[in-house]
């Protein structure tokens, strides 16, 4: 007959074992799963090859513990609502143009800011600089953390004419991509359509522009040398970069052990160090010979004509983000110092 006693200490023992068993399981599901990203550009861009090095060099760090299932062409999400999809934990990374989160967090438009960058490589050193680390702030306080920096320049392509200086810009039909640039071409003059990048071949074969903005790899992955006659395109002088990172859910960073979090961050760095540059300076020599190959009529940015832009962006787009944006002013400044 079993006493008081021993039902007492029966009940301690299954008290102790029952949430001992669901804890072993937590640990179990955290060490093992399947991560989805998602981005916009075609398979084989070299932002879809961004992700999928990122994703071997950590699936066989954790000994296939991460796995990755890539969707590229939005073929997952449309390239706005990723942005949702990860503050949720919906979506567990992206490469994802920073700026098209602005409409959410107005700060990071100073990723996609006219003449706020002098190349790729000064861009690549704001991770380690003031302003990256705000940057990183500002998005892990929105429940994304950014893995790996990657900036991109780009030029200008029109089926009208070369676009030089603020002036060719008026009564056109542009994507400008970016709030900040939006702003600035309105006030030269252009009509302004928004659209993602991924959507412009189908708009300028269809009238709906005439004339747009993005970066080099997108101006060759999307094949819009089908569909322009002239292209200003990014060498010694460009007055476009955008960042557009490999980010991660913060809720999806949580589940991660220690362990794991240390091999994204080592991974990172290791891309940082032997990748995104070596692989992102090509993308303006395969941008010319594409272009060169299609006859389409090809303009380098002279000295000259950067500082138009730039003093015309000083007196539209800073001065817009900076009396409109929360914090913008010191962002700018921080922009300007990380150039130094």
């Amino acid at each position: 007959m079993r006493t008081k006693k021993t039902l007492f200490y029966s009940a301690v023992i299954l008290a102790v074992a029952v949430p001992l068993t669901f804890v072993k399981a937590d640990i179990s599901w955290a060490k093992s799963m399947t991560l989805k990203v998602s981005h916009q550009f075609a398979a084989g861009d070299v932002r879809d090859q961004m992700g999928r090095v990122f994703g071997e060099m950590v699936t066989k760090r954790t000994n296939g513990e991460i796995k990755f299932r890539h969707y590229p062409a939005k073929s997952l999400y449309k390239p706005k609502e990723q942005w949702d999809a990860l503050r949720k934990g919906a979506l567990d990374m992206s490469v994802f143009p920073l700026d098209y989160a602005s409409g959410k967090v107005p700060q990071l438009s100073i990723t996609l800011m006219p003449c706020s960058v002098a190349n790729i490589k000064q861009g690549l050193t704001w991770r380690n600089k003031p302003i990256g680390k705000k940057i990183d702030a500002l998005m892990e306080a929105n429940g994304v953390k950014n893995l790996v920096w990657a900036w991109f320049d780009g030029g200008m392509g029109s089926k009208l004419k070369q676009i030089k200086v603020p002036a060719d810009v008026k009564g056109t039909k542009l994507r400008a991509a970016g709030k900040k640039f939006e702003f600035m071409m309105r006030e030269a003059g252009a009509s302004i359509t928004s659209m993602p990048s991924s959507e412009t071949y189908h708009a300028l074969s269809t009238g709906v522009l005439d004339t747009m903005m993005t970066s080099s790899a997108s101006f060759v992955s999307y094949r819009l040398y089908e569909v322009l006659e002239y292209i200003n395109a990014p060498r010694d002088y460009s007055i476009w970069y955008m960042a557009e990172n490999l980010i991660i859910s913060q809720k999806t960073w949580d589940r991660l052990t220690p362990e794991q979090q240390q091999i994204f961050m080592e991974v990172a760095e290791w891309m940082h160090e032997n990748w995104i540059y070596d692989n992102f300076k090509t993308l303006v020599d395969k941008l010319i010979k594409a272009y060169t190959d299609a006859g389409v009529d090809i303009h380098y940015m002279t000295e000259a004509e950067f500082n138009a832009w730039l003093e015309f962006a000083k007196e539209t787009a800073w001065k817009n983000y900076a009396e409109t944006v929360t914090g913008g002013q010191e962002l700018l400044d921080l922009a300007i110092q990380a150039m130094e």
